[in-house]
């Protein structure tokens, strides 16, 4: 399945047991693979233990937590 950048931006994310983490704002590529690997989600919700707010009110998920791209972005952390 192919997923375009512009098609995550500003989409909805949670976790998979239903907590309301934001929305993405921005994604982080290695330049080297190409590979994603963090989405920039500015936080509307819950702070998951372990994962801090950065200055800019934005938290980095790293996207090999992402579990499923519909209508909303569903991570497991």
């Amino acid at each position: 399945m192919e997923i375009r950048l512009s098609d995550l931006r500003d989409k909805q994310v949670t976790t998979v047991s239903g907590e309301r983490l934001g929305y993405i704002s921005n994604v982080i590529l290695d330049s080297t693979s190409g590979k994603l690997k963090t989405l920039v989600i500015v936080s509307d919700g819950e702070i998951p233990e372990g994962h801090e707010l950065g200055a800019d009110n934005t938290l980095n998920i790293p996207f090999e937590t992402v579990r499923s791209v519909k209508d909303m972005v569903m991570v497991k952390i």
